[in-house]
């Protein structure tokens, strides 16, 4: 079978708006090699009756109480050390029979996952059916998230080496981590120059433009932190608001800046590249994805809001490599980001680390595994 015949499944769950940007990242790849590609969120493809309510409970939980998020984390990774069936094998299990037909009957030669929930129904899968399609897994976080070591693909991609001993210390078969650096869309690789994305948006070229990005659901309270960045008077500064899908948040920044002043809150966009090369300095939660994007693109960043758990690891994984720097409150987070805005020096050394550690053609490398051209899958 040659490359360009393969047909392959990619999975996503959204739980997060970067696991479909991941999924979908190695699906541009893999079609622009000319492999014939489906895509789907698990929490929609089998109706209802899926895990979509754990997907619902997750997003409010991490919108209205992420402290209680950063409290389930802790307890997964307990849990995990255990090594012992967890309930999210157990929930995705359910789903294992419908899953199977589906790649059987579309024949799919493989199956890529973004998302944990994926993968452990295709663990229930291997365990219970004959299937022939190769399965891997992504990590789309700087750390080894509880319950992955109970998965069982044929291999899972790495974002960056200093990941690979946290996965072997929690059971997965060394032979089967690849380091290929976090898959990263097209668009965040372009030579598109600040004065382009300024102009494609509307920005002003002399303003002082800080981003601050909530995620995809729009979490944090980014009202607060703009109150603070705003404690410091420049009639130059713009803080655009990404307010992801979060229509509460649109409205509450309405409320408490009005229109045509120094904030800009603007709505889900597929335009995420373009401001992170519009802006100064970007001030953002610290989902795993989003953070490889902005270090791609070579943003100076502020991690903040992180949502306790697996944010926490991001945003320290990333500071600790100098990539960016992590804010402990909005007080902090305010300094930072004027530091970056003001001091060109302390800008340059950010762009620098990122430069030196981040991998950019993640989603290229991930391609070539699955079709078989760098040793797996063929």
């Amino acid at each position: 079978m040659s490359d360009a015949s393969k047909k392959v499944l990619l999975l996503s769950c959204s739980t997060g708006e970067g696991h479909n940007h991941c999924a979908l990242a190695v699906r541009q790849q893999l079609e622009k090699k000319g492999v014939e590609t489906d895509f789907f969120d698990m929490l929609n493809l089998f109706g209802e009756s899926g895990p979509i309510h754990v997907d619902k409970l997750l997003n409010v939980i991490s919108t209205k109480a992420p402290s209680l998020f950063g409290l389930m984390y802790r307890a997964g990774e307990k849990v995990s050390a255990l090594r012992v069936t967890s309930p999210i094998y157990l929930i995705n299990s359910n789903y294992g029979r419908k899953l199977f037909d589906l790649i059987n009957e579309n024949g799919y030669d493989a199956v890529v996952c973004s998302h944990l929930f994926p993968m452990e129904t295709l663990t229930y899968i291997r365990r219970h059916y004959a299937l022939k399609a190769r399965c891997y897994g992504i990590l789309s976080d700087y750390t080894c998230i509880p319950f992955l070591a109970e998965t069982d693909m044929d291999a899972y991609f790495l974002p960056h080496e200093n990941v690979r001993a946290e996965c072997e210390k929690a059971g997965i078969p060394a032979d089967r981590l690849v380091v290929t650096g976090m898959p990263v869309a097209a668009a965040f690789r372009t030579d598109v120059t600040k004065a382009e994305a300024r102009a494609a948006l509307d920005i002003p070229a002399g303003a002082r433009m800080y981003l601050v990005m909530t995620g995809g659901i729009g979490c944090g309270d980014a009202i607060g932190l703009c109150e603070k960045l705003l404690e410091v008077p420049d009639e130059d500064m713009l803080l655009c608001v990404l307010a992801g899908r979060n229509q509460e948040l649109l409205d509450g920044l309405g409320a408490r800046f009005g229109q045509g002043g120094p904030i800009r809150a603007v709505p889900f966009t597929d335009k995420v590249s373009l401001y992170m090369r519009a802006a100064d300095v970007l001030l953002s939660k610290a989902g795993g994805i989003s953070s490889a994007e902005a270090a791609v693109v070579n943003v100076p960043l502020v991690h903040t809001m992180m949502i306790p758990g697996v944010e926490t690891l991001n945003a320290g994984f990333f500071a600790k490599l100098g990539m960016s720097m992590m804010a402990g409150s909005f007080d902090e987070a305010a300094r930072f980001a004027d530091r970056i805005v003001y001091d060109g020096k302390t800008a340059a050394k950010l762009i620098s680390a990122q430069r030196a550690h981040m991998l950019p053609e993640g989603s290229e490398r991930i391609a070539e595994l699955v079709m078989g051209t760098r040793g797996l899958g063929g």
